[in-house]
């Protein structure tokens, strides 16, 4: 047992010395041959889709788009061909019911229309042959790479309690999404892995702040990403577009993180 902890207690190490170091890793959305922003213009011109996410967190769903490709192709399953159209559908979902779980919407009006979105989208995918339970995981791992981004954010004092809070500090979310497509690709991680990975990643990182501090982060920030201002980014931090909407866990329980519309049909 105790060889074992070792060995887990190395590789969190490694993982996230890893993780850290891949900030300068620049992941386009373009990756792979495909601009996922033209894509998402048309998947949401075909279905009507309201555009008010996408215009408020249009950077970090951009980041997403690779990330959610990543761990869908490491999947390795046949029941689907992946597309450019489903990984936007994938990714546009998940980010809209997160959204409608963290109840982060201004309105009834607006909860209304996202709902209807997100039947919209679901249904697409299922016709694709994706069914809610991959979306199901797909939310779960978004709160996998939240508690990543918590255990950074929180040293820098933003205020993180859901998945959704994440995009409200882009200068911090771009450099981190490249680290997580990074780790994801290494360790060839999936929907069915990345979550107990990335409670050891978090760990991980979060010994490395510990031991080096947060002046050695802020530096390693401004050194991996070129132009970024050290300042910019605590800055931000303390005026997030997103004020705190509490320290609650979203999606700890499955009744939560299930909600009423990804149902198992």
């Amino acid at each position: 047992m105790k060889i074992q902890r070792y060995t887990d207690y190395t590789l969190q190490n490694e993982m996230a010395e890893e993780f850290l170091n891949s900030f300068d890793k620049m992941v386009k959305e373009s990756d792979g041959g495909t601009s996922y922003q033209k894509v998402a213009k048309k998947v949401i011109s075909d279905l009507k889709l309201n555009v008010s996410l996408v215009a408020t967190f249009g950077a970090g769903i951009g980041a997403l788009y690779p990330v959610v490709q990543g761990l869908m192709e490491n999947m390795n399953l046949d029941s689907f061909i992946l597309t450019p159209e489903s990984i936007v559908l994938l990714t546009l979902s998940s980010v809209t019911i997160a959204y409608l779980q963290e109840k982060k919407f201004k309105s009834a009006e607006e909860e209304d229309q996202l709902t209807k979105d997100s039947k919209s989208m679901l249904e697409e995918l299922k016709m694709m042959g994706i069914g809610n339970g991959i979306v199901k995981k797909l939310i779960k791992s978004l709160t996998a790479v939240k508690n990543i981004f918590f255990t950074i954010a929180k040293h820098l004092g933003a205020a993180v309690g859901g998945v959704i809070d994440m995009f409200a500090y882009t200068a911090l979310l771009i450099p981190v999404m490249n680290g997580i497509y990074y780790i994801i690709g290494k360790y060839d991680l999936n929907l069915e892995t990345i979550v107990s990975n990335f409670i050891g990643l978090a760990i991980g990182v979060g010994t490395i702040i510990a031991k080096h501090g947060l002046v050695d982060l802020l530096r390693k920030l401004k050194s991996k990403i070129p132009g970024l201002n050290k300042e910019e980014v605590i800055d931000e931090i303390e005026t997030p577009i997103i004020q705190k909407f509490g320290d609650m866990t979203y999606g700890d329980s499955e009744s939560d993180q299930d909600g009423d519309l990804i149902k198992e049909q």
